[in-house]
């Protein structure tokens, strides 16, 4: 049996993504794949020109920058909560001191028209019979309730 051999020629295409980097020692121009020069910088780790020299990728890779980015968000998140927390309870106690003021100045007028209705003057604190006649006819709901002579 006689086996004949035909040459055959292919031609193979392969599509690969190339960086053209520069030594920074030698400045040799050299290139390398699109995957490598990916795990690099993910990793850090030394690498060689052709000519020997170690290089590395010693800044934040593309990954490292978003992750950084988003701390900084998530800080400053946490930084703008923090801050209304701390205006939200800056409002309830200026509310809570409002409340306290307005009641106790009710109680003060509550006491002086008392004290008006049952003749006391508000001013020099002696008391008028009249006064307090005047105010028990004329006008016996002044002071919340009914004034007695």
């Amino acid at each position: 049996m006689n086996a004949q051999v035909i040459p055959v020629t292919r031609t193979v295409y392969i599509e690969s993504k190339i960086h053209i980097i520069e030594c920074a020692d030698c400045s040799i121009d050299f290139g390398i794949g699109d995957d490598f020069m990916k795990r690099r910088r993910a990793d850090h780790q030394s690498f060689y020109c052709p000519n020997g020299h170690s290089l590395s990728y010693k800044g934040p890779s593309d990954a490292e920058k978003r992750a950084t980015r988003a701390e900084r968000e998530l800080e400053a998140a946490r930084s703008l909560a923090q801050r209304e927390s701390g205006r939200r309870q800056r409002a309830e106690a200026d509310a809570r001191t409002s409340d306290y003021r307005a009641r106790a100045a009710k109680g003060q007028l509550t006491k002086t028209k008392k004290r008006i209705a049952a003749g006391v003057c508000p001013c020099c604190q002696r008391t008028f019979q009249n006064l307090s006649s005047h105010m028990a006819g004329q006008h016996p709901g002044y002071a919340g309730v009914e004034a007695t002579s």
